[in-house]
């Protein structure tokens, strides 16, 4: 797998219709068919390796076999169902595979959203049909937004380093009657 910062690589800086991906990209999508089809078909032309999965529900074994042979997942948010659906298929994804940085696309939703709002289950949000620098710019963003995702994951789950406690002394008398009970 290619790091992350090596995923775009620039032929001549001319044209963004020249950027070059090698990355893995994992698109989670029914196939042959599906709306992501112009989308990945302008992947595989830049020179990204695509494993579709026509999976609304993965193993939990695929996590642990193949999540981390991917540079990042496509997913077909209309193939999935319903935004539940979605959101379920997101996190389960990020809770399974906090490495792969999610892009979710539909043809449902009002506006692509690049912000950080939706990170507990995607990185991006795009509205389909895409155009074609909008796909260039996204995994960019979505790499971002993902290192944004798990340093704050990260962060919120550092707890204060514990302190030992004294042995509490047994209460007796009117000490024990003025004391919250204890279970």
């Amino acid at each position: 797998m290619n790091s992350r910062s090596d995923l775009f690589r620039m032929a001549r800086p001319v044209s963004p219709a020249q950027t070059a991906i090698r990355a893995h990209v994992a698109a989670f999508c029914k196939a042959p068919g599906c709306a992501l089809d112009p989308t990945l078909a302008q992947l595989t032309a830049r020179g990204a390796r695509l494993s579709v999965f026509p999976l609304r529900h993965l193993p939990l074994d695929w996590f642990d076999r193949h999540a981390t042979a991917f540079d990042i997942a496509l997913i077909d948010a209309d193939f999935l169902g319903d935004k539940v659906a979605m959101i379920d298929f997101g996190m389960r994804l990020r809770r399974f595979a906090p490495e792969l940085p999610l892009v979710m696309l539909s043809s449902q939703i009002t506006a692509s959203d690049r912000s950080t709002e939706r990170m507990a289950f995607c990185d991006v949000t795009l509205r389909l049909p895409l155009q074609e620098m909008d796909l260039i710019d996204t995994f960019a963003i979505a790499l971002e937004n993902h290192a944004y995702w798990r340093d704050s994951r990260h962060e919120s789950r550092l707890l204060p380093p514990r302190t030992p406690r004294a042995t509490p002394l047994p209460l007796s008398g009117d000490d024990a009657r003025d004391s919250p009970p204890t279970d």
